[in-house]
């Protein structure tokens, strides 16, 4: 559906920046609202093209402008920024959204639900507490050094050792800092308890999700990695296919053309969803330094692929592969089956 105007807006914690460009590319206002104010805009607006670029609350006004009647585009940054012209200010920001979304091949950001949101927001928070026991983990063995106390590696290592030196009163640890390192250690406990808390969470909903238990049933994917798949693809309705999807992730391999030549050039690590990329890889090396014999055609072309490249790249290849599986299923509302290794002919 073609619109007569394009409303194209900024984004800022208090203050959205919107620009109206008419159809045939005028810019009809540009004006600065409050958060009330853009609400109340939405409504009495007439129906438009209402285009966000991608940051904080883009997905929250995406979907009130979609209740409101308009069409909705998150445009990400990096596909804005060549549309802005001058100095970069919140006006010239939000006529460079509505240039961008008025252009018919920029590639948007899928639209999530409340949903996709909440699964997405449970697993950051898990991910957070994660990074801070790793940073406390970290602080506490690299003061402890000072006094020459060294851990062995390790999260457990570490929990075991932390009471025994403070009980021990021949170390050259100070008695001053004897509390601190105490509430330190409390606070690590905590931490553990949190996560492991966070994780049961994470377990009980990915198996009651009907989507997620599902996506369970694939080769390296865990309950973290089927609430990934499902809070970044929805219905998959915003991929035309299997590869865009994997290509989104930044599991696709990347093509060098010039000349009349193509030549695939691996990965790239600056596109895609890095979080659910690595959790992807991960579960899917797991899953291959556990292969011992194929019990599938999956894990016999598995292991076909870690003789043949190795390890490293075989996790990636099932990764990629599991992703367009997933797509598959959630699309067509199939459940994933395992194929029987044919047995060779006497």
């Amino acid at each position: 559906m073609s619109y007569s105007t394009t409303v194209g807006v900024d984004l800022a914690k208090n203050v959205i920046q919107v620009s109206i460009v008419s159809g045939r590319g005028n810019e009809l206002s540009n004006r600065s609202l409050t958060r009330k104010k853009f609400a109340e805009f939405l409504g009495k607006q007439k129906l438009s093209l209402v285009a966000f670029e991608s940051c904080a609350s883009a997905h929250y006004w995406a979907r009130a402008a979609q209740r409101h009647g308009h069409e909705a585009r998150i445009i990400p940054a990096k596909s804005v920024a060549p549309f802005r012209q001058g100095h970069k200010t919140d006006s010239n920001d939000a006529l460079a959204v509505a240039e961008a979304a008025r252009r018919p091949n920029i590639k948007e950001a899928p639209m999530k639900t409340v949903e996709q949101q909440g699964l997405q927001a449970i697993h950051r928070s898990r991910d957070l507490l994660n990074q801070e026991s790793t940073a406390l983990s970290n602080h506490l063995r690299g003061l402890l050094m000072e006094f020459g106390i060294v851990i062995p590696k390790g999260f457990a290592s570490l929990l075991k050792a932390v009471p025994d030196i403070l009980e021990d009163g021949e170390n050259e640890l100070p008695d001053l800092y004897r509390p601190t390192l105490h509430r330190m250690y409390s606070r690590l406990l905590e931490l553990r308890d949190d996560i492991e808390a966070m994780t049961r969470e994470v377990d009980c909903l990915a198996k009651a999700h009907p989507v997620c238990s599902k996506l369970m049933a694939l080769e390296g994917v865990g309950p973290i990695g089927a609430l990934l798949l499902y809070a970044t693809m929805g219905s998959g309705a915003a991929f035309s296919g299997s590869r865009e999807f994997a290509a989104y992730l930044g599991l696709a391999p990347k093509q060098y053309s010039s000349g009349g030549k193509t030549n695939i050039v691996g990965l790239s690590k600056k596109i895609g969803n890095s979080r659910l990329r690595s959790v992807l890889i991960l579960g899917a090396r797991a899953y291959t330094y556990r292969l011992k014999e194929p019990k599938s055609s999956k894990d016999k072309w598995l292991k076909a692929n870690i003789e043949r490249n190795g390890e490293c790249r075989a996790a990636i290849a099932l990764a990629n592969k599991n992703v367009r599986t997933a797509w598959a299923m959630v699309t067509q509302g199939t459940e994933y089956q395992r194929r029987p290794q044919l047995e060779m002919a006497a």
